[in-house]
């Protein structure tokens, strides 16, 4: 690549003859005798011209050598010289004991291949032997890459192999999910011509990547145990990160055990899923959580009123990835998560959830005809009116059956240029609530009575700001409140 010819010659000690090999690069060489005064061996390289339009460096210029051995070669165990001067560092810091190394090297190093000047949260060696034998050097940075949800995001750690360069972002070797972890990998038994293709099917790379993984995760678990305010600050930096391994099925125990969320437990603290097991209530089989569009949102909704009366905690999500990964079936200590927003819930005791059912029963048969006259108003957005059991304060709420996707991951898959099928949801009243009787007064008095459509889409419009603070049609709204608010002032 950067020569016209390369000759090499060698003399074996204790030989008088030398050998002379040549090759213009062609595919072919040739061999010949030759002469040197001393054993040895001479690389001659026949350097194509200076040319900076075609990439081609001036390599007899030392800046440019000395930079060369600086990028690929600076931990060759052996010196490489340019006169009298050593070039190359030959310190390998991942290839020390770590009672070598001290916290100041080791952050030193980090800033060199990161080029970040904050302090890493932990530092990993890593020191892998048996069959084959490879060193590593993992850093957990103290906060977010600012590119780290960009696409084009530099990340993956470095490749050596034996102290030689070969790769700046080696992806094979961490999943995207940790693909903030910064360091480098010195893998002693891989051939330094590796392709890109050769690590996505090498075995010793899968290995590799496996070990990595686990102390990865295992150190954050340390974290989260040992020292929870670094933790919390690595979650607040990088949880949104570590949930989307959560996708997939490899660690996803390990990666369970790592989420924190907030909780209706505690109003500023963030719980585990451990935390939150050790303080279910007896006979709940359940973890009940809700996800949705901000934090504000989920801590407001009127979907949490029978959770809280009854004393249930209910998970907290609002990160994107939350309904994603959640839209999954998940169980944690063999206990499953459940959406507190589909389906329909009954908490308590088996009595208990009889009593309330026959109690919803003898309400329906009261409320049964107003809601069949508001789900007609409402047939082309809503696929069921409902009572209630969920609320206790709030008159209505939106709702989805057991496997329907979300509005959020509708929305999503609509952003990436998919068409799902729309899905409609089921709107819940609470037949305790005041409105609900003024109803059914304005229906018993008339059935057809126009303001019994005004109100449905006010209730409705009423459960989609609840849940996510917008309507989705703003200006049919207001223009249905206006209506509303024309009647009440005649």
């Amino acid at each position: 690549m950067v020569a016209s010819k390369v000759t090499l010659l060698t003399r074996r000690a204790g030989e008088a003859g030398a050998t002379l090999w040549e090759s213009e690069g062609g595919g072919a060489y040739t061999i010949a005798d030759g002469e040197r005064e001393a054993c040895g061996t001479t690389v001659t390289l026949h350097l194509h011209p200076h040319d900076d339009e075609q990439g081609l460096r001036d390599y007899t210029s030392d800046d440019v050598l000395r930079d060369i051995v600086k990028r690929y070669s600076d931990f060759v165990a052996y010196p490489i010289r340019l006169g009298d001067k050593t070039l190359n560092s030959m310190k390998a810091i991942w290839d020390r004991p770590k009672s070598e190394v001290t916290d100041g090297e080791y952050e030193e190093f980090y800033k060199h291949i990161s080029h970040d000047w904050t302090a890493p949260l932990r530092t990993i060696p890593v020191k892998m032997e048996g069959t084959f034998e490879a060193y590593a050097l993992l850093y957990i940075p103290g906060r977010a890459p600012f590119d780290i949800y960009n696409p084009e995001m530099k990340r993956g750690v470095q490749l050596y192999v034996k102290r030689v360069f070969v790769m700046d972002e080696c992806r094979e070797l961490l999943p995207p999910y940790l693909r903030f972890v910064k360091g480098v990998v010195d893998a002693h038994d891989l051939s330094l011509n590796v392709s890109r293709e050769m690590l996505q099917k090498d075995r010793q790379i899968q290995t590799i990547r496996k070990q990595l993984v686990k102390k990865t995760l295992g150190t954050l678990e340390e974290m989260k145990k040992e020292s929870p305010g670094d933790y919390l600050k690595l979650w607040g930096e990088l949880g949104p990160v570590l949930k989307e391994g959560l996708l997939g099925r490899d660690d996803h125990d390990k990666l369970l055990d790592l989420v924190l969320a907030a909780s209706t437990a505690h109003e500023t603290e963030l719980t585990s899923l451990e935390q939150y097991v050790s303080r279910m209530k007896d006979g709940q089989d359940s973890i009940y959580y809700l996800a949705g569009t901000s934090a504000d949102a989920v801590a407001r909704s009127p979907l949490l009123e029978a959770f809280r009366d009854k004393g249930y905690e209910v998970l907290l999500f609002a990160d994107p990835i939350d309904e994603l990964w959640l839209d999954q079936p998940q169980k944690y200590a063999d206990k499953p998560l459940v959406s507190i927003a589909r389906g329909d819930i009954q908490l308590g005791s088996e009595d208990e959830r009889k009593k309330a059912a026959d109690a919803l029963e003898e309400k329906k048969k009261d409320l049964g005809d107003l809601l069949s006259c508001l789900r007609v108003h409402l047939q082309d957005e809503v696929k069921e009116v409902r009572l209630s059991s969920r609320l206790t304060s709030s008159p209505v709420c939106l709702v989805g059956d057991e496997h329907d996707p979300s509005p959020r991951v509708l929305k999503m898959l609509e952003q990436l240029g998919r068409e799902p099928e729309k899905v409609k949801r089921v709107l819940e009243i609470n037949p305790e609530h005041p409105l609900v009787g003024k109803l059914r007064a304005i229906f018993a008095q008339d059935s057809a009575d126009p303001r019994l459509g005004l109100y449905a889409s006010l209730l409705l419009g009423q459960a989609h700001l609840a849940e996510s603070g917008q309507v989705p049609d703003p200006a049919a709204f207001s223009k249905v409140l206006g209506d509303v608010m024309l009647r009440a002032v005649e």
